[in-house]
């Protein structure tokens, strides 16, 4: 069998295509996972995890303000060292940007989404890095996530005691297993955080019956997933009171035969920054993106994709087309 080598910014694995809507007991069993060296991995799903360990000394948070865009405050879990850095405003609206698989606080979904927050809005935006944990085997990425997120839900939960501040005060922005962790952050704080938007949200292993090791709807007050690849590495059902489909969710135009999905994978972080930066991204609520192209949804209800001000009032499935390239918005 020819192996396939993948170089990928910001996730490497090859997954089985997952329907929407389809039951846990019909998931295949075994998906083989490439690292970005081209070594395989076979993923059991039915098969123990591994035992992993993580504590407060493996996640480190970037700071970037205005004050500072380019050279971030370097801090740990520690409540008292950030609210004496002096950039850092409590006042102000809390991002936290969270990456995927083998990713750090350098990894392109953080360099894209960061700079366009302090674009558009005047804000904190901690850039968390669990590269430790992260940067092993999938296996052991997939099992530290609900580890990852109570860590970082009882840091946010701290902060909000310690220092007042309020739900609406706190966004997470999570990308692949990002997102996963932004969810069990959430959970760790049950639901008191304002907004979660979930970057086409990994999908192998995880489980429609399960959610306490993923994204669901109860993690915040409102939580917006983006599918962008849901044919090989996202999660292919519905993770939010919103779920938002570019182009039908399965993969992305421009992106050519993208064996890997890391091409459509990468596009929810890209359309996401694009929104916050610029806007656009109109999506129609429709019951599938085969009704979506016959244009039966164009009068039905709208929300946007992302944005600097995510809209919270929509409930439901939503698509939209996008361009092939930068700039992908249609309006």
């Amino acid at each position: 069998m020819m192996r396939v080598l993948l170089i990928l910014a910001n996730i490497a694995f090859i997954a089985v295509a997952i329907p929407l809507n389809v039951s846990d007991a019909s998931i295949r069993r075994f998906i083989t996972l490439y690292d970005d060296q081209g070594r395989p991995e076979v993923f059991d799903r039915l098969a123990p995890l591994p035992e992993t360990f993580v504590s407060k000394s493996d996640l480190t948070l970037y700071l970037y303000t205005r004050a500072n865009p380019s050279t971030p405050v370097r801090l740990q879990l520690n409540v008292n060292e950030v609210a004496s850095v002096r950039n850092f405003d409590r006042s102000k609206l809390n991002v936290f940007v969270i990456h995927g698989w083998t990713n750090n606080y350098q990894s392109n979904c953080n360099s894209a989404v960061m700079p366009a927050f302090l674009q558009a809005l005047d804000v904190n935006v901690f850039v968390v890095d669990w590269s430790g944990p992260a940067g092993g085997k999938y296996t052991s990425a997939f099992s530290s996530v609900p580890k990852v997120g109570k860590l970082l839900g009882t840091f946010i939960e701290s902060l909000q005691s310690t220092l007042r501040l309020g739900a609406s005060q706190f966004l997470l922005v999570g990308h692949s297993l990002g997102a996963h962790v932004a969810g069990c952050a959430g959970a760790a704080v049950n639901g008191n955080i304002g907004i979660i938007v979930g970057l086409d949200p990994a999908g192998p292993g995880f489980l429609s019956s399960n959610t306490n090791n993923r994204l669901d709807p109860t993690d915040a007050q409102f939580v917006q997933a983006i599918h962008t690849n849901t044919l090989l590495l996202g999660y292919s059902g519905n993770l939010g009171n919103v779920d938002i489909r570019p182009n039908g969710g399965r993969s992305q135009p421009g992106c050519g035969t993208d064996v890997t999905g890391s091409c459509s994978h990468s596009r929810s972080y890209q359309y996401f920054a694009e929104s916050v930066a610029s806007g656009g991204f109109t999506a129609w609520a429709c019951s599938n993106y085969r009704e979506f192209s016959r244009g039966s949804c164009e009068t039905n209800a709208k929300t946007a994709l992302g944005g600097a001000n995510i809209d919270v009032s929509a409930s439901g499935e939503f698509f939209l087309e996008t361009n092939s390239r930068s700039p992908y918005s249609l309006g």
